[in-house]
């Protein structure tokens, strides 16, 4: 192959068809945004749900909140499930509803805004997760002792 055959085949191909549509690509960018935004807070719900009603009677390692102090004993086990539960689920629908009337505001953003906007909402909703995954330790911390019965007051 010589350079006049490469520039016979590079003649026919117009560059600009290849790249995509500018428009359809910033109205995906939106609707990623949008499901990135509300995505985390419906699986805490949902994981809040199925900690407060699925999880099981007794302290294992597939399925359920697991903190240190919460499996030293079935009461301790039951008492991180519905907290967690409670604490999970709540926090969850507070951030759905959240998210969902933020994100309504997303189709009027430029891609810029609209970026900073969503990874500042991811930023904050991993933040609180956090705070809700801290308390919940620390109460059975507080609770319990290591074995799961609970501590005497002094």
């Amino acid at each position: 192959m010589n350079i006049d055959s490469i520039k016979e085949i590079m003649d026919g191909i117009d560059p600009g068809a290849i790249l995509p549509d500018l428009s359809t690509l910033f109205g995906r960018v939106e609707v990623i945004c949008k499901i990135a935004v509300l995505v985390g807070p419906i699986v805490l719900l949902i994981m809040g749900l199925a900690y407060l009603f699925l999880s099981p009677k007794e302290a294992n390692h597939y399925f359920g909140y697991q903190c240190y102090y919460g499996m030293g004993s079935i009461q301790a086990w039951r008492f991180t499930q519905r907290l967690s539960g409670i604490v999970m689920g709540g926090l969850g629908l507070i951030l759905t509803v959240t998210m969902y009337f933020i994100s309504a505001k997303f189709p009027g953003m430029n891609a810029m805004e609209l970026a900073g906007k969503a990874v500042s909402c991811l930023v904050w909703e991993a933040v609180l997760i956090a705070l809700a995954m801290g308390g919940i330790n620390l109460t059975a911390f507080l609770l319990f002792n290591r074995k799961g019965e609970l501590r005497k007051k002094k």
